[in-house]
């Protein structure tokens, strides 16, 4: 049995393992890519650790969701076939309440969703073949009804993903397709709001290869009037550079967060490797998100539900290690920026933070990082681990 280290009482106020047990067992293998509800009250994760839940002693990676109110973890994926190994690992989706989790097994060829409530699990990707990534990520709608994800009918062996949108409610699952899309050409990243009424994904144009490529665009759809509208700008003059990845639709379907690289964008450009953007459907405005260092990119952006706060990763340079990530949540309304990975005393991780989610007020952030380094240890290494800070 591992227990919390004494370390872990040094990290700077408002900060908390999530990956520990209620009896304060800390998981003994590494701990990864979070997902916290909307309430602030759970976050998935996947962990390898064997010590997380009774009955699971083997070394496969699996789905936890911690509840950080009793403390306890309830073991998501446990599933009578197993999960398998072999595919790279995705954050799972949760929904606001935290009541249901969404993930793909490790050979990826399945998605489930989990209920806390119940206990039950259930497979999502029935009548569609899929081999999960992070572009088709399984995503569950705030409210838990939909799961929306890119796949193929089982039957179509040699045609192109369409996107499937699973209602959770009625037991039966649709495919949408996109005007964009045809032969030679697909969809990417679906995100849903929280009424699962707006989607936004990528969509390429005939021969584009790679999902950044200058053919590729991000649309929002509204699936109850069927009417869909690019959101990414033009870059004009500078096709060779331009990039767009990581579309995610707020909760309540107005505004779209991505990744965006264009260095002739007016009136400053974009970093080398892209920024954050925060596109308003309604009004058209476009914002670009930087850090307290501008001259550094930023990805992986997320909103907030109440459209005020918005986490993101600041690729800061550190010679000669390379680029450090490190998490910031800025406040859309004042400015206000806060280092989300600081260490006790104030200074910047000095290893990369990854996969920032937050709540609905921007009061709590789930990531996971290297736990010695934000302990302020010197540290070369070591397994990561999933945290939750409330920076104020």
């Amino acid at each position: 049995m591992q227990t919390t280290p004494a370390g872990a009482l040094e990290l700077k106020p408002g900060t908390d393992y999530v990956n520990v047990t209620s009896d304060e067992v800390m998981g003994n293998e590494r701990s990864q890519y979070a997902a916290i509800s909307a309430n602030g009250r759970y976050v998935a994760f996947w962990s390898r650790a064997s010590n997380l839940a009774p009955g699971d002693t083997d070394n496969v990676h699996d789905v936890y969701v911690k509840d950080l109110r009793t403390g306890r973890v309830h073991w998501a994926s446990n599933l009578t076939d197993g999960m398998d190994e072999g595919a790279p690992y995705i954050a799972p989706s949760i929904s606001a309440d935290g009541m249901r989790v969404v993930f793909p097994t490790l050979d990826s060829t399945q998605a489930y969703v989990y209920d806390v409530r119940t206990g039950r699990t259930e497979l999502v990707s029935d009548g569609a073949y899929a081999r999960f990534s992070n572009v088709n990520a399984p995503n569950i709608s705030g409210n838990g009804r939909y799961v929306t994800f890119t796949a193929r009918p089982v039957e179509d062996t040699g045609g192109r993903s369409l996107i499937r949108l699973r209602d959770l409610g009625r037991g039966a699952g649709e495919w949408l397709d996109a005007p964009s899309a045809g032969e030679e050409r697909w969809v990417a990243t679906p995100s849903l709001s929280h009424d699962g009424r707006h989607i936004a994904y990528l969509a390429s144009g005939p021969g584009t290869d790679g999902a950044e490529g200058s053919g590729t665009h991000v649309y929002a759809l509204d699936r109850r009037t069927d009417k869909r509208m690019r959101v990414d700008p033009e870059c004009a003059d500078d096709p060779a550079e331009y990039g767009v990845s990581d579309p995610v639709m707020s909760p309540d379907g107005r505004h779209v967060v991505f990744r965006f690289k264009c260095r002739t964008l007016r009136p400053g450009g974009t970093n080398d490797t892209g920024d954050v953007f925060l596109k308003d459907l309604r009004s058209g405005t476009l914002r670009h998100i930087l850090g307290p260092k501008p001259q550094f990119a930023t990805h992986t952006g997320r909103l907030s539900a109440d459209g005020r706060h918005i986490v993101f990763v600041a690729a800061e340079e550190r010679e000669p290690r390379g680029p450090l990530q490190v998490i910031y949540l800025l406040d859309l309304r004042t400015g206000r920026t806060d280092m989300v990975t600081a260490r006790p005393d104030g200074t910047v991780n000095q290893r990369p933070a990854s996969d920032p989610t937050l709540d609905a007020h921007g009061r709590a952030v789930a990531y996971d990082a290297v736990p010695r380094d934000l302990l302020g240890e010197s540290s070369t290494g070591g397994d990561r681990q999933v945290f939750v800070t409330r920076p104020r």
